[in-house]
């Protein structure tokens, strides 16, 4: 009986350490954030939350210098777990982001998936083809550009599968080409 309660208090404790270790902005700054307000009532209040700190997620639309600040215009998309950005069709808007210093526009570049902490400075219309709309402007706290992702052709890992009995009408040793990554039947035109 005392083991099993052991084995419990183990496992919870690696549980609390797996979820508070899972997110990208620092413990002082979640601790001050606002609680996850719908972002549309987020960017209509705007004026109520000024100074305030809100964690926001999203992919890079453009890097560039607006009112003479360095600022990213981000597609603002919920957070899942560990703070990163879910998928595009989430979205409920755009968001400015001011930042002190140089963003090299090579590294912060379009469709980078980004988490960040930031004051609400307000809203603002840009009337920008990039932010058309009303956007909420925030200063940032701290900032966490998630590294790029690059996934492999599904079902095609030469020379370990060759897809076959699946694609081809015959044995593998019948195609001659098997052996040569770019001449593969799934990759001609």
């Amino acid at each position: 009986m005392l083991k099993n309660n052991y084995l419990i208090l183990f496992t919870l404790f690696w549980i609390a350490l797996a979820m508070t270790s899972c997110a990208v902005i620092s413990k002082p700054v979640r601790d001050e954030a606002l609680p996850s307000l719908p972002f549309k009532s987020l960017i209509r209040e705007a004026e109520n939350h000024i100074g305030k700190t809100v964690i926001l997620g999203g992919y890079i639309i453009t890097n560039q210098n607006i009112s003479g600040r360095k600022s990213l215009i981000i597609l603002q998309t919920p957070l899942s777990l560990g703070q990163e950005p879910k998928g595009k069709d989430y979205s409920e808007g755009r968001f400015i982001l001011h930042h002190q210093g140089f963003l090299d526009p090579e590294v912060y570049a379009k469709d980078r998936k980004i988490t960040v902490a930031g004051i609400i400075k307000g809203s603002e219309d840009a009337n920008t083809k990039e932010c058309p709309n009303s956007c909420l402007v925030l200063q940032a706290r701290e900032f966490y550009l998630w590294p790029e992702r690059y996934d492999s052709y599904p079902y095609y890992m030469y020379p370990y599968y060759d897809g076959y009995p699946f694609y081809y009408p015959y044995p593998y040793f019948y195609y001659p080409y098997r052996f040569h990554p770019h001449s593969h039947p799934h990759h001609r035109w």
